[in-house]
């Protein structure tokens, strides 16, 4: 596997400071953004304390819905790790759930998919290249600390993830045939889950039967001045791909993963005494988790509720921002532990980039 180049850029201390304040003004508009909603929500009453107090009560439900809820990132744990050392990028399970809890918690603290990814992606390559650094095969353990292969596994992560909610919102549809739905939201779900599925296959298949990519990707790319770092990616997105046993079992994981999501969402709809179909899930949840991917807000609040709300008001019930809150109090509960295991996880890659003769002893 061939290796990128690389170019150190000092950067000027005034930029540094001036795209510092940069980031943490936009972090502070994140935030107000969320709480402005939130609050405006509550005075509504869209997002009322009682319902929620009383849900609390329902321990049947509750309970259970937040150890389904804790237990999911064991799954994409399981996932990424199977994406890793498929790629040949070998780490102790404690050291890569650190790196994705981790990052977990950066995606919902500080709203941007890519910062947490980076931040992973950067753990995992340092580690490995320390590794490298000890190893006395150099070109081979380069190949396995490749750039590609760590990037990929995370695309692949994530696209892993999103394929699940296409295929359940498209699922439920088939619960509209006893159950009429609204015919904008029958569309719109027809529209974005096919869409979303369609163009997911198509990219599946082009990567599958070509090992390089398409002239037109390469062309365009060249305009933009990365099409080495783009038939790298696809180097080892073909070397993915090919591995139907592989894809397999990551979208089995991915599918009980986001299946167990959804039933925390079922049992927090039943704590708070929801009456609608249970299909109506399969449709709501899966579109309302896709806006709330969006990183506006931290762990989407404000931006999930109104989501949520609007959603769920589809289908005769005003307890959207409700669930959602249910949902994103646990969601922040469980992610919290990044920030404990934040300091762990830095630690192998300090202690490997010190000392590599040790780490391989």
């Amino acid at each position: 596997m061939r290796s990128f180049p690389v170019q150190k850029v000092i950067p000027e201390a005034g930029n540094t400071r001036l795209s510092s304040w940069k980031n943490v003004s936009y972090q502070v508009l994140k935030f107000g953004l969320a709480a402005a909603v939130v609050v405006y929500l509550i005075f509504h009453g869209d997002i009322a304390w009682e319902p929620l107090r009383a849900s609390l009560g329902e321990s049947q439900y509750s309970i259970p819905a937040f150890l389904i809820l804790a237990a999911t990132p064991m799954g994409q744990f399981w996932r990424w790790q199977s994406l890793l050392r498929s790629g040949g990028l070998f780490l102790p399970n404690r050291e890569v759930f650190s790196y994705l809890m981790v990052s977990k918690f950066f995606n919902m603290a500080f709203p941007s998919y890519v910062s947490g990814d980076i931040l992973r992606g950067f753990y995992v390559f340092r580690r490995t290249s320390s590794e490298a650094e000890a190893d006395a095969e150099g070109s081979r353990a380069n190949w396995k600390a490749g750039p590609p292969r760590v990037v990929a596994s995370i695309v692949f992560d994530r696209a892993a993830g999103l394929v699940p909610l296409f295929v359940l919102c498209l699922l439920g549809l088939f619960g509209s045939f006893w159950h009429p739905l609204p015919l904008r939201l029958v569309a719109a779900v027809g529209v974005v889950a096919g869409s979303g599925l369609a163009l997911t296959l198509l990219l599946f298949l082009i990567a599958y039967r070509l090992p390089q990519p398409p002239v037109i990707l390469q062309h365009l790319s060249s305009r933009l001045h990365f099409v080495e770092s783009l038939c790298y990616l696809h180097e080892v997105t073909h070397y993915y791909v090919r591995n139907l046993k592989l894809i397999g079992k990551i979208l089995g994981i991915s599918f009980i993963t986001q299946g167990a999501g959804l039933g925390s969402f079922v049992l927090f709809g039943s704590a708070l005494k929801v009456q609608i179909p249970l299909f109506a899930y399969l449709i709501l949840v899966p579109l309302g988790l896709m806006v709330t991917a969006i990183p506006v807000t931290p762990a989407g609040l404000g931006v999930g509720q109104v989501a949520f709300l609007s959603l769920f008001h589809l289908v005769g019930t005003s307890q959207g921002a409700n669930l959602y809150t249910l949902y994103a109090g646990s969601y922040v509960l469980i992610n919290l532990s990044g920030a404990f295991l934040y300091l762990s996880a830095r630690m192998p890659a300090r202690l490997a980039s010190a000392n590599p003769a040790k780490n391989k002893e």
